[in-house]
């Protein structure tokens, strides 16, 4: 556990991309495990089916030879299985287990039992001898643990052929293909884990560490930091929490420290006592000198407050602090004279807070003094008009008036309600509000004021336009206080006037957005709730009504299980437990599901519902949506019946085309048996009348033998291009990676003795190409144009052949080039066809299959062909595959 323990303590910025490299590492190497197993079936396979095929052939043309006790010929057929690739041994055995014919002359006449001991490959054919072929003229099999693959056909009477093919260059040809694609997918797969971290570490890790050093800064005091995070994860909001955080401490020290400066430049004077005997002053500001005294007096105790009091209030002052002291309360105001240094008498206005210890002891006491001699000396003289500036100027953002209640007239305003009616004051001052009011609201107006007039109110509030002074209209809301004579008599109409015209347009804005919501929802059935957990209120849109089918009038249902009881019998417990999934992390949870069928027609919703938590755990506010689906759920189960209908025809369309495979399968079989069987039987007559009975014939006997033996050689290389033709068509396309160069190497070997018979000048041009392509496929193109370019320019002085490629953008293109004897290209898409010949038969031998088999297996690769010639210019064959 301590190693665990170690790595998991590891820096996340670390720990990430090794447990991103290490899964990396496991799929590789699992995945190179299964494909190796995957490739070793596939090769068993395939060389089983290959041995078969050859096995099958061998077979009636050994039988038949066996049977005519032809030993020569016979000979001859094993010894051509050593041209099978990977062939190591091929035995003909008699009944008595006695080798009649073999790869090597001198395991002929021994008996088989003995050359197992002398080759160790032939124990793994021992399991093969032992069972007995019943019903099987042919058996495959591979040894366990071996590379081996063993053969065994039946061949009358009583023989037996047994062969030996070793798998080791097919799986060796296949690892490396594998290896290399593993190899790459490695180094994709580490890449791809490299940008996966670096993305974890600029996006997340690179943020946190920026996260923790702001709020190190922070908590340094260096609260002008910040993160600097944007983005809407949670290091994104952490971060905008601390940064809103950190400007809120900034403001509030800022806020402070203004505080502290306006106090220290204000006439205001802030003193402290403690309580104790004698009051010693504890703290002073400085902005006591403005009466001419420094705090250090004060503080030293060379002068105490009550000697600065006038002796008049001193006792009066005193009296009330013992009052207070006593009984409270802890916040009291006073006013006194104070004497300054000068000796002139101020008057002091003294807000005083008391402070008391857990026993309820007044430990100190704090004031705050201001210099009121003004206000003192003024008060009783302006004591009406200080109420009218205190009514007009405490509210600056209300437009306020007074007027006569006998003329409508104003008597005084502030300056909001000239910017409220777009009046200078003076201009307004000579105008009436009854002048200003348009119908039907001055009416209205009136009839309110004669109520007034007549005592039976004394306030009243209504909602008013004025016409402004460039005629423009402004909705207000008017209150206005009736001030009365000591007798009742109307005095003054104070009125309070609030322009309320971007409200009311607010308000309809709001209105008409509303309708427009409403009718959208109505539009997209698409209806809409809200639930809060802690005030239990539920909200229901009108569409959410018309979805559920339920009456209005109603309101929504009150509990969950209400709501359940308005869906459909099936659909219940899977709606309950996704409306109780929540609240959760998960987002927004969607579900499918019907009403009930008593509250109306099928309908299929797709319900959302999002939760939120409520600050201070206050519970969770939920939201929601219901989406009418029924179009689309409707169109969902028809596309589901077409395509349980389309896959019905394709399954029978799949069938006939296996049925036609089965059938081509069985054509092919003839083909190669059945047609080819008595070629074999007159090629190896005419063979043995040609070389054992040649001198008994005369010369137009032994050119028909000729003749005979050129036409069957013909017709077996014309079933065997036609068996090609067909496998091409039937095989399936591995398509794997195939180096150019390697691959046309092999196919120059094959052709070896044909240029140097014809002195072909061969030219090569190639780029370093790898193409992903099927190997046996582009083999066959390429031996097929490679032998017609030779073929075809054998008649020139000299022959020339020329085979390059290139690359394009997004293709790859191969060419063979000949200087022979050309074609018209009037006849370009004939030569491809299966059969069809440009030349003559006499001057250039072939089947006319090979340029169709070519044409064949470039379209089954996905790719293109195409030739260019003029008659006795030569011809260019072109090739063309997507890179």
């Amino acid at each position: 556990m301590k190693p665990v323990a170690r790595l998991l303590s590891l820096p996340a910025r670390w720990l990430a991309p090794f447990l991103l490299a290490a899964f990396a590492l496991t799929t590789t190497g699992v995945n190179l495990v299964m494909q190796w197993r995957e490739v070793d079936q596939q090769v068993t396979d395939s060389e089983t089916r290959r041995l078969r095929e050859r096995l099958g052939v061998e077979q009636s043309r050994l039988s038949a030879e066996t049977g005519n006790a032809n030993t020569l010929l016979v000979r001859r057929l094993v010894g051509g299985l050593g041209l099978y690739s990977g062939m190591q041994h091929a035995y003909l055995i008699d009944a008595r287990g006695v080798v009649l014919a073999s790869l090597m002359r001198t395991d002929i006449g021994l008996p088989f039992a003995d050359l197992q001991g002398l080759y160790p490959e032939l124990a793994g054919v021992k399991p093969l001898l032992a069972e007995p072929m019943t019903g099987a003229t042919l058996q495959v099999a591979r040894a366990a643990g071996s590379s081996l693959l063993f053969g065994r056909a039946a061949l009358e009477p009583g023989h037996e052929l047994l062969t030996v093919v070793d798998l080791s260059q097919p799986m060796a040809v296949r690892f490396v293909g594998m290896r290399s694609q593993v190899l790459r997918e490695s180094l994709v797969l580490l890449v791809l884990v490299a940008l996966l971290a670096l993305l974890l570490h600029w996006v997340w890790f690179r943020r946190a560490e920026q996260l923790a050093r702001a709020l190190t800064s922070m908590g340094e005091g260096q609260l002008q930091a910040r993160t600097g995070l944007q983005g809407r994860d949670e290091l994104a909001l952490i971060g905008a929490a601390a940064d809103r955080m950190a400007e809120r401490l900034q403001a509030s020290h800022a806020q402070l420290q203004r505080m502290n400066d306006v106090v220290d430049r204000s006439p205001l004077v802030v003193i402290e006592w403690d309580n104790v005997v004698g009051c010693p002053i504890r703290y002073v500001s400085p902005s006591i000198a403005q009466w001419g005294y420094a705090p250090e007096p004060l503080l030293q105790g060379r002068m105490t407050y009550d000697d600065l009091i006038h002796p008049d209030d001193v006792g009066q002052v005193n009296a009330e602090i013992d009052c207070y002291l006593k009984h409270g309360p802890d916040t009291y105001r006073q006013e006194y004279r104070l004497r300054c240094a000068d000796g002139r008498w101020i008057w002091i206005d003294d807000r005083s807070a008391l402070t008391r210890n857990a026993e309820g002891q007044v430990t100190a006491i704090s004031g705050v003094l201001l210099d009121i001699t003004v206000q003192k000396e003024a008060q009783i003289a302006q004591r009406e008009q200080a109420e009218f500036q205190r009514l007009f100027y405490e509210l600056p953002l209300i437009g306020m008036a007074i007027s006569s209640p006998h003329n409508t007239g104003w008597l005084q305003v502030n300056d909001r309600l000239c910017q409220i009616l777009g009046y200078p004051r003076e201009e307004l001052l000579q105008r009436t509000w009854s002048e200003m009011t348009p119908a039907p609201d001055l009416e209205r107006n009136l009839a309110l004021l004669d109520r007034m007039k007549a005592g039976l109110t004394d306030s009243y509030q209504m909602q008013k336009r004025f016409v402004r002074r460039d005629g423009s209209i402004v909705h207000t809301e008017i209150h206005v206080r009736a001030v009365r004579e000591p007798d009742g008599a109307l005095k003054h109409l104070f009125s309070i006037v609030q322009d309320i015209t971007e409200r009311l347009q607010t308000s309809q804005a709001l209105s008409d957005q509303k309708g427009l919501l409403e009718q959208a929802e109505a539009m997209a059935g698409l209806g809409s709730w809200l639930y809060d957990s802690h005030t239990k209120h539920i909200w229901w849109s009108r569409q959410m009504y018309r979805n559920i089918g339920r009456d209005i009038a109603q309101g929504p249902p009150p509990t969950l299980d209400d709501y359940l009881d308005c869906l459909h019998p099936d659909d219940r417990d899977r709606v309950a437990r996704f409306m109780r999934a929540t609240p959760s992390n998960r987002g927004r949870l969607h579900a499918e599901f019907r009403r009930h069928p008593s509250l109306g027609p099928e309908r299929w919703f797709r319900g959302g519902v999002e939760c939120r938590a409520m600050a201070e755990n206050a519970g969770h506010h939920y939201s929601g949506t219901l989406l009418d689906i029924t179009q689309i759920k409707q169109a969902q189960m028809n596309l589901e019946r077409i395509n349980a209908r389309l896959e019905q025809r394709v399954a029978e369309r799949t069938e006939q085309l296996s049925a036609a495979n089965r059938e081509l399968e069985a054509f092919s079989y003839t083909v190669s048996h059945d047609l080819k069987a008595p070629l074999r039987g007159i090629d190896g007559y005419s063979q043995l009348l040609q070389e054992e009975h040649s001198e008994r014939l005369d010369d137009e006997g032994r050119q028909f033998i000729g003749r005979i033996r050129r036409g069957v050689q013909q017709m077996g290389a014309l079933i065997s291009d036609l068996l090609d033709y067909s496998r091409m068509e039937r095989r399936t396309m591995e398509h794997q990676a195939v180096e150019l160069r390697p691959l046309l190497d092999l196919v120059l070997e094959g052709h070896a003795a044909d240029i140097a018979a014809a002195r072909t000048e061969l030219r090569l041009q190639l780029e370093p190409m790898t193409l992903q392509l099927d190997r046996e496929g582009l083999a066959v193109v390429l031996r097929n144009l490679v032998g017609n370019a030779i073929k075809f320019s054998q008649g020139r002085q000299p022959p020339r052949v020329e085979i390059g490629s290139r690359s394009e953008a997004g293709r790859r293109i191969l060419w063979v080039r000949d200087n022979g004897v050309g074609f018209d290209m009037k006849y370009h898409d004939r030569i491809f066809g299966i059969f069809q010949r440009l030349q003559r038969a006499e001057d250039y031998a072939g089947t006319g299959v090979g340029l169709a088999l070519v044409a064949k297996a470039v379209q089954r690769m996905g790719g293109r062909v195409w030739a260019e010639s003029a008659p006795d210019q030569g011809a260019t064959f072109y090739l063309e595959f997507p890179s």
